[in-house]
């Protein structure tokens, strides 16, 4: 970005407040909160949809729009959601407890057929959780109680319900409206829109019935979401009190905030891996083994460490982070002169230009790319220029890049399925690495990744699920289907020391319990 380009936006992120009419009486409130009480947020992520079957439809639960049937923490630990318990009846059949007594905002109650007409709803429509929900079958056994019968065992189906992008809607109301329905939901949570322009302002009021507010009622009014591309932007913004969140928090802003405690909270999230998609369909020549492997012995991580995270990451040996107990200790060394002899004895020759090439086709590949990756993108196209792969970025909207990789519309990517700490390793490993699920974005396929998968997914033993997850991320890193980086804290939330209420656990969520201090 331009130093010109940068000014612009930021300029633009100062003067969005005053474009949508928010309110800065609390600039002079009170530590009681008697001011101003809307939260503003920044995020890479804004919605375009407000629908949770869409892909587009981001942060519905963390800008307190919807609610999911169960609810996971930070540190991966489930709490009640609209549920308020769960149990295993048979090893192929749950039952729910629903809440008694929530209404959606059109005042619908979100009852226990309720809540199956929107699971039904999202099996039709939502792409995103296709495989997620696919087999199961949900009852309504009684207004407050939910069924699902699995088919087979399914020991993580509490932690499968709790993603975010399964939010619980009125879905007959979703078939009356129609189209309409993406910028006017009917939804159960804590916060109700009031303004909504896809992809960059969101305005949301205070539901006064919602089922979770504190004693008392909510002191917090309000949010105001708006999109905030530019990390430096996000933090000027923060700084100059235009904001009061901001919920991308990348490593640099994270250093400069924590410098300037108490005048910002830091919530650092657990380490999550970070890597790079390579899809075996779109690129031919990536179906080579010898190319990902050059690719992978390319990438110098401790670079990528020191020069992007600042030391905030270490090097990533798998899908999940290392020293997690299902974790795989040993990753990949960098090697740059190996990578060259892998290419050079599978017969790919550096051309005029220094690009390699064999039998016509050349080893330059494009990079689906967006804002917060794209220093990492850039990096990688330094380092693997120098064993002869060219590469060019194509930079998108960060959300866009949600519907460019369900689609395969991608070579190599920087998309990340972000390994992390679960109650479900098997759900994640599935989601990325099982043939024929939606989220395999690059293609992969290994029958014996698949077989250990099936049996991973369906084994109740602590024990034997850590053994067989070891060894599909042995199989996977194998094929090297994706190149495995590094684990970092990026991404966190950070808030002005006037925000008060966060919960520690949902550190990037809009809760209840929010307020503005003076």
């Amino acid at each position: 970005m331009t130093p010109k380009r940068r000014t612009a936006m930021v300029a633009a992120l100062l003067l969005l407040p005053a474009c949508s009419g928010a309110t800065r009486g609390g600039d002079g409130g009170d530590e009681g909160g008697s001011g101003r009480q809307v939260l503003r947020v920044l995020t890479v992520n804004m919605p375009r949809s407000l629908d949770p079957v869409d892909i587009d439809a981001q942060r519905m639960p963390e800008n307190g729009l919807a609610d999911t049937l169960v609810v996971q923490n930070d540190d991966a630990t489930l709490r009640p959601g609209l549920a308020t318990r769960w149990r295993l009846l048979k090893p192929t059949l749950w039952e729910f407890d629903i809440r008694p007594g929530v209404r959606f905002w059109s005042g619908a109650p979100a009852d226990a057929a309720a809540v199956k007409a929107s699971f039904e709803r999202h099996q039709r429509r939502n792409t995103r959780v296709k495989s997620l929900l696919s087999g199961l079958e949900f009852v309504a056994a009684g207004p407050t109680t939910l069924r699902v019968r699995t088919g087979k065992p399914v020991p993580g189906l509490p932690f499968q319900l709790s993603f975010f992008a399964l939010g619980v809607h009125n879905a007959a109301e979703a078939e009356r409206r129609g189209e309409d329905f993406k910028r006017h939901p009917d939804l159960t949570g804590f916060m109700k829109p009031v303004r909504f322009v896809p992809g960059e302002t969101l305005v949301a009021e205070a539901n006064p019935h919602y089922w979770g507010l504190p004693p008392g009622g909510s002191r917090l009014k309000g949010i105001e979401a708006r999109l905030g591309a530019d990390s430096q932007g996000r933090t000027l913004a923060l700084r100059a009190g235009d904001a009061d969140a901001d919920y991308n928090m990348e490593i640099d802003q994270q250093a400069q905030y924590e410098r300037a405690r108490p005048a910002f909270q830091v919530y650092a999230t657990v380490p999550t891996t970070r890597n790079i998609w390579l899809n075996l369909g779109k690129a031919p020549a990536l179906r080579d083994r010898a190319v990902r492997t050059a690719l992978d012995l390319a990438a110098d991580r401790r670079a990528l460490i020191d020069g992007l995270n600042h030391g905030y990451a270490r090097p990533a040996t798998g899908h999940f982070p290392a020293g997690l107990p299902y974790a795989i200790t040993t990753g990949t060394r960098t090697d740059v002169e190996k990578a060259k002899s892998v290419l050079d004895a599978a017969g790919w020759v550096p051309g005029p230009d220094g690009v390699r090439a064999r039998g016509g086709t050349r080893l330059h590949f494009r990079i689906l790319t967006y804002a917060v990756f794209q220093p990492l993108a850039i990096a990688l196209q330094s380092q693997w220029r120098r064993i002869g792969v060219g590469t060019e970025l194509a930079p998108v909207e960060t959300t866009a890049s949600n519907q460019m990789m369900l689609d395969g519309d991608f070579e190599i990517a920087t998309y990340c399925s972000c390994g992390s700490a679960t109650g479900d390793i098997a759900g994640q490993l599935r989601a990325f690495y099982r043939t024929g699920v939606v989220t395999n974005y690059g293609g992969y396929s290994n029958p014996d990744a698949d077989r250990l998968i099936d049996e991973l997914g369906t084994e109740f033993d602590q024990g034997r699920q850590y053994a067989l997850a070891k060894r599909i991320q042995e199989i996977v890193r194998g094929d090297v289907a994706l190149l495995y980086l590094y684990a970092s804290t990026q991404w966190g939330a950070a808030y002005t020391g006037r925000v008060r209420g966060v919960d520690p656990k949902l550190s990037k969520r809009v809760v209840p319990g929010m307020w503005i201090a003076g």
